[in-house]
């Protein structure tokens, strides 16, 4: 009977001890810092913003280059600095596309919108410069200017195809009419990447 007073005794000055340490050290569960960034997820409005934003470059250079080849006015002198304009354009936004961190919830709707956005600057792209194929004796460079455009419009697809897997499928079927003058343009890995 002492045996089990005792017991009982030191049972409980362990739980009174527990709980007293406890109370003298809680846990204290700390908020998420929010200086800190683990990569930023992404929605389907970030992407459209910044592909909306690549249409507005993309509008404001176009025309230009439209001008000069009605004009007859196309060579070196005046084009490289517009389609130098149009693939920095396409670069920021491969890179504002890398920045963003892929989600696997997006809205088929979305996903459809985005594809139909990518396929008109790629429509408009293609047929400006296709404009610059007649008067290619008078732009030695258009080549390289070329190529230059394709590689920077591949990164923007492959980003996009990172962020929302399946999306250049919608894009391809979008863009079945405008394969043959993207053939025509040598842009080889555009065409890859659509599986064109």
């Amino acid at each position: 009977m002492i045996f089990s007073r005792a017991f009982s005794f030191v049972s409980l000055l362990t739980v009174f001890l527990t709980f007293t340490f406890v109370a003298a050290n809680p846990i204290t569960f700390t908020e998420p810092r929010s200086d800190i960034s683990f990569g930023k997820r992404q929605s389907n409005a970030d992407i459209q913003s910044i592909l909306t934003d690549l249409q507005s470059q993309v509008g404001g250079i176009l025309p230009q280059i439209d001008a000069l080849v009605s004009g007859g006015n196309a060579s070196d002198d005046t084009v490289t600095p517009l389609i130098n304009q149009l693939t920095s354009a396409l670069n920021d936004s491969a890179s504002s596309l890398s920045g963003l961190s892929s989600s696997s919830s997006s809205k088929r709707q979305s996903n459809d919108d985005i594809a139909n956005l990518v396929a008109g600057i790629i429509t408009d792209i293609t047929n400006s410069l296709d404009g610059l194929l007649g008067q290619a004796a008078s732009i030695p460079t258009l080549g390289a200017l070329l190529s230059g455009v394709d590689i920077s419009l591949n990164q923007v697809l492959v980003g996009l195809e990172t962020l929302l897997a399946g999306v250049l499928n919608l894009v391809a079927t979008l863009l079945v009419d405008v394969a043959g003058l993207l053939r025509s343009l040598a842009f080889g890995l555009t065409l890859a990447s659509l599986g064109l």
